[in-house]
């Protein structure tokens, strides 16, 4: 399983990609993913998506938003954890944790 970001080819963000980042790598720690991905595409917006290898699934897109790395994040696992398809073919790596100290 992997993270796979992709941001847009046509408007350069390099803060806000680093932001996203930052919330990606804390979500593939917390759920055991084994890599991540970053390419640019012809999308308007950085999206993250979950892929294994045959389906990809849209777990953040930051179209309009100015979220912080927290906000990102708690989206991030919230798409997963509530996703009936997503939460049951993760959930032997998923651990959730309501007390996280930043």
């Amino acid at each position: 399983m992997e993270f796979l970001v992709l941001a847009s080819g046509f408007v350069k963000q390099p803060e806000r990609e680093r932001v996203i980042l930052e919330a990606v790598i804390e979500a593939a720690e917390e759920i055991g993913a084994d890599r991540i991905v970053k390419r640019r595409g012809n999308v308007y917006s950085t999206g993250v998506y979950i892929t294994d290898g045959k389906t990809k699934s849209l777990l953040y897109n930051d179209w309009d938003k100015d979220w912080d790395r927290k906000k990102i994040y708690e989206n991030i696992m919230a798409s997963i954890r509530f996703s009936p398809v997503l939460s049951q073919r993760y959930s032997d790596n998923l651990v959730i944790s309501y007390n996280r100290i930043d």
